[in-house]
């Protein structure tokens, strides 16, 4: 193949997968932790598939609602990384 021609494939496979990865989250720019479904996590959210997504409405309904980031934390599979990917989205109101 010709040098040029990967190029243009590698570039054109990157900007896709940064566009995807741009598109999630785009719907609304802050999710409420405490209000949000499951789905609204899911889509919502950088890092979080259902699963997460499950675990923290599951936590907030067993706990009641979180106020910070550290309550945030403690659901099962909710890490420091998630949390920074999205500290400008969550809101606790």
């Amino acid at each position: 193949m010709n040098k040029k021609i990967i190029a243009f494939v590698v570039s054109a496979f990157l900007s896709v997968s940064a566009m995807a990865a741009d598109q999630k989250g785009q719907g609304s720019k802050h999710i409420n932790v405490n209000q949000a479904t499951v789905e609204e996590l899911d889509k919502g959210l950088l890092g979080v598939g259902p699963r997460i997504a499950m675990e923290i409405v599951k936590h907030r309904d067993q706990h009641g609602p979180y106020q910070d980031f550290d309550d945030l934390d403690k659901v099962k599979y909710v890490g420091s990384r998630m949390l920074d990917k999205n500290k400008g989205r969550i809101v606790f109101d």
